[in-house]
């Protein structure tokens, strides 16, 4: 089995991994925007699992809002 990459584009969703004990492999300029970063990190099933766990949050914290 090939160490397979997932490469993150948004910040928050890269601090949100982290915060959930992930690490970030790598940090890179975006080539397509320089005023961007990209974040890699080992994808697993774990990892996109705290992806949408992270999409859950977020829905939750925008309908609580007044």
């Amino acid at each position: 089995m090939k160490n397979e990459t997932i490469v993150i584009t948004q910040e928050r969703m890269c601090g949100w991994l982290m915060f959930n004990r992930f690490h970030c492999l790598n940090v890179k300029p975006d080539l397509k925007d320089t005023n961007r970063k990209i974040y890699i990190f080992r994808d697993s099933p774990g990892l996109r699992e705290t992806m949408g766990k992270y999409q859950q949050f977020k829905s939750q914290l925008q309908n609580s809002k007044f």
